[in-house]
């Protein structure tokens, strides 16, 4: 891969990247530090004058994303990769659900209250929220050519965006009340994800240039990106696979390697049907509001790694020297920031020497 201006040693961190995907030994972890450069201009003033600027504001946001992109430090396995982001529900949104927005995310109001004068859920290329993050990740990708990657976005779409449609204690009733409604409700959100992320492929890519997840990054060669369901913390292994196995199985297929975003221990019961799963070369485990950090689940840790399956762990610096003793270093990946260059370049070395097989 050509370099780009903000990671020049590319090459070197998606090679290592590679070897992590397919569950293969480096020479050490994989760390992806970010940290404010040595030369970093001074941060300009960019506030927004209210929410709807914040998040419906392409040049706006694109502003935001330019200043923060030129001066970050991208060290170790950190690749600088834009991610048009509109919020969690994105999805949802662009089949016609009301969006709220709230400083910190965006959310929506379910759409479908009555099954018998529901809408069909179709994909509408002229809908507002699909044009917004289309166009919003298209801009993107023009703009930071030979400066940083274009990833896909954060796309909950399947059972997560149908719990935002109707409401996730209505569908926990309807899993016995409406199965059948629920059958073709998931038929049709497959057909929309199916155009959806046509339009995402056509857009980057992957078959030349490689792919990664804009959210919960590792670029690596062809189709790669991150999954989840996080409605599965409300339904049992078996209601799952009845209701939404050929939905995964299908979205996986699209892919050559997956990294699954397992949020709370609620979801733990499907680990070993996700660990079963060949697509799903790595788990990024997140433990969830009020629970012990990353650094405190070694054992679960360890039992994703014995199932053959590499590790994406978002955590604070002082937990990287607990990963990294405690943890094979094969398949490990951490990613966290640190306030200076100098500090995430100490830090690198750390793991280097902290790192074993």
């Amino acid at each position: 891969m050509l370099p780009l201006a903000y990671k020049p040693d590319l090459e070197e961190a998606v090679a290592r990247i590679n070897a992590w995907w397919d569950n293969q030994p480096a020479d050490r972890a994989l760390l992806q530090v970010i940290a404010l450069r040595d030369d970093a201009p001074p941060a300009p003033e960019l506030p927004a004058r209210d929410l709807e600027q914040q998040w419906t504001d392409i040049d706006f946001m694109l502003a935001r994303t330019e200043s923060a992109m030129e001066r970050t430090w991208f060290g170790g396995e950190a690749v600088p990769i834009f991610m048009a982001n509109v919020g969690p529900d994105a999805f949802a949104a662009f089949l016609g659900a009301e969006v709220e927005l709230l400083p910190d995310t965006t959310w929506v109001r379910p759409l479908i209250h009555d099954w018998d004068s529901a809408p069909a859920l179709v994909f509408d290329e002229a809908a507002l929220w699909w044009q917004l993050q289309f166009g919003l990740l298209s801009r993107g990708v023009e703009l930071g050519a030979g400066r940083w990657l274009g990833g896909f976005p954060d796309t909950h779409s399947g059972p997560d965006a149908l719990s935002a449609l109707r409401g996730r204690q209505a569908l926990c009733y309807d899993f016995y009340d409406n199965p059948d409604r629920v059958h073709q409700a998931v038929h049709e959100l497959r057909v929309v994800g199916r155009e959806v992320y046509q339009r995402y492929f056509n857009l980057l890519k992957p078959e030349i240039q490689g792919s990664s997840s804009g959210w919960c990054t590792a670029w690596g060669n062809g189709y790669c990106n991150v999954n989840q369901c996080d409605m599965m913390a409300l339904m049992s292994p078996a209601t799952f696979q009845e209701f939404f196995d050929e939905w995964l199985q299908e979205e996986l297929s699209w892919f050559d390697r997956i990294v699954w975003h397992l949020d709370g221990p609620e979801c733990l019961p499907h680990l070993d049907y996700l660990l079963a799963q060949p697509t799903i070369k790595a788990i990024q485990w997140v433990p969830g509001s009020g629970m012990p950090p990353v650094s405190q689940w070694i054992d679960l840790l360890k039992r994703i790694q014995a199932a053959g399956k590499s590790l994406w762990c978002g955590v604070s610096p002082w937990e990287v020297e607990i990963l990294t003793r405690e943890l094979s270093s094969r398949g490990l990946l951490m990613h966290t920031g640190m306030p200076t260059q100098a500090e995430a370049e100490q830090l690198l070395a750390d793991v280097k020497r902290w790192s074993h097989s």
